[in-house]
């Protein structure tokens, strides 16, 4: 033990006169730190945006009753009265943005057909989707790897090169020992950076202190691991520093893009999933056919559904709001199979990636990073279920007016129904990943300890 720590204090002063391996320590200190910023930055302008959505709902409402000064047919009110459905993040949000900077954070609702409201978002710049956002699980993920790749290519190939191996071996120490002093030293080294940035990032973002505190941190050091787990199975092989680093970034491309991009290609195959805008136009083409079907065939299918409503009496106007919004919900209705398996498709094929991302630890990082801040696909599916059911008691509160013909009064307003909605932590799909990830370091160490019981260290 006393070898091993000689050792490990000698990769200290060998480190610290390496100019160049503190100065790329300290870049990606600095980087992580600009990924825990701008995290936190898109979490909060978010947050101010979804802050300002009542007062404009508030405006709304006083620019109807000024242009409906007495009692209203709600009819018209549901027409031009806006409300929305919101989202709003989880602190943790602020670490791993995960779907949150593709996917609206709310949803623009009237009393219209709702398919065509829950998938309208406001345009967004290509080229920023394409880039993605920065955070800290961007730096963890795919940037920490360089890193290490940086520390380990040549863990024992620099010394077998100088001719230092000869004489560290000839002492009473031994391959085993060189190899594990060096590896704790620069794992040491990368788990302090990887640590402190996610503890800073936790305060910095202000996130509650539960179990996810730990989660993340386990899941930091698993991959970590498994990544001087590939540096050590790369070193076993024995081959010089130029090979080692040529095959760890090989290794990195691999895994970090190749990987991802075959999967993503394969799942898109086996789980296709049908255009969202083939579901709008077939929504927009039926109730554009409302207009021309007989009022009583209209109201036959809506009452069908809501037996309630069927001793109002029937429609002799040429138009009726009661009979406008029926057409629009059996709009809704005629798409609801296909958008149900939309939703369905989606979710098949997020399945499908995880149970695949055992072959790749990055994308299983990066999702487990997810789930855990509330970023990721299923959020986003509960936050689209939730604001359907929110439209839905929308249209139960304006039936009754529309239905019983009751005039909408101004103190009806303030009875209209309204919405939240908080990401929630998909913990079953972080703790999988943690188990996933163990095994991916357990695999990769054992490879790395079979290969050097096979081929022993060689001082040349």
């Amino acid at each position: 033990m006393r070898n091993f720590w000689i050792l490990f204090s000698y990769e200290g002063r060998h480190f610290r006169a390496a100019k160049g391996l503190v100065l790329l320590c300290c870049l990606l200190l600095a980087t992580g730190l600009y990924g825990i910023y701008y995290g936190t930055t898109e979490i909060e302008r978010q947050r101010q945006h979804l802050a300002t959505l009542p007062e404009l709902t508030r405006r709304n409402v006083e620019e109807l009753k000024v242009k409906f000064p007495g009692p209203a047919d709600a009819g018209d009110i549901g027409y031009y009265h806006t409300t929305f459905a919101v989202h709003h993040p989880d602190p943790w949000a602020a670490l791993s943005l995960g779907l949150r900077d593709v996917n609206p954070s709310y949803v623009k609702l009237r009393l219209l057909g709702l398919q065509n409201q829950l998938y309208a978002a406001d345009n967004t710049n290509p080229m920023k989707v394409l880039s993605g956002n920065f955070d800290l699980a961007f730096v963890l993920v795919y940037l920490f790897p360089l890193l290490i790749i940086a520390l380990s290519f040549n863990l024992l190939s620099s010394e077998r090169e100088e001719g230092i191996l000869v004489l560290l071996l000839a002492q009473p120490v031994g391959p085993a020992t060189v190899v594990g002093a060096k590896l704790a030293f620069r794992i040491s080294v990368v788990l302090g950076l990887a640590l402190a940035l996610s503890v800073v990032g936790m305060l910095w973002a202000q996130v509650p202190l539960d179990m996810r505190v730990v989660a993340w941190l386990v899941l930091t050091i698993l991959y970590c691991l498994f990544w001087f787990g590939v540096a050590l199975v790369v070193t076993a092989l024995q081959r010089t520093s130029a090979v080692n680093a040529v095959t760890l970034l090989g290794v990195w491309l691999v895994l970090v893009v190749l990987v991802p991009s075959l999967l993503n290609l394969g799942v898109a195959a086996a789980r296709p999933v049908p255009q969202g805008i083939e579901l709008t136009i077939k929504q927009r083409e039926e109730i554009h056919a409302g207009w021309d079907r007989p009022k009583a065939q209209t109201m036959n299918r809506f009452f069908a559904l809501y037996p309630q409503w069927r001793d109002t009496t029937s429609i002799r106007e040429r138009f009726v709001w009661r009979w406008y919004y029926a057409f629009q919900h059996l709009g809704d209705q005629a798409v609801a199979p296909q958008a149900a398996a939309y939703a369905h498709r989606l979710q098949q094929r997020y399945d499908l990636v995880e149970q695949l991302n055992l072959l790749s630890p990055a994308i299983n990082a990066q999702s487990s990073f997810n789930a855990l801040a509330g970023t990721d696909l299923p959020t986003h599916l509960q936050f689209q279920r939730s604001a359907a059911r929110f439209h839905d008691s929308l249209r139960a509160f304006y039936y009754p007016f529309l239905f019983r013909k009751v005039e909408f009064t101004h103190a009806d307003y303030a009875r209209e129904p309204t919405h939240t909605f908080t990401s929630q932590p998909e913990l079953g799909t972080a703790y999988g990943g943690l188990v996933k990830l163990l095994l991916s370091v357990a695999a990769m160490y054992a490879l790395g300890a079979g290969l050097l019981r096979l081929r022993p260290i060689s001082p040349r």
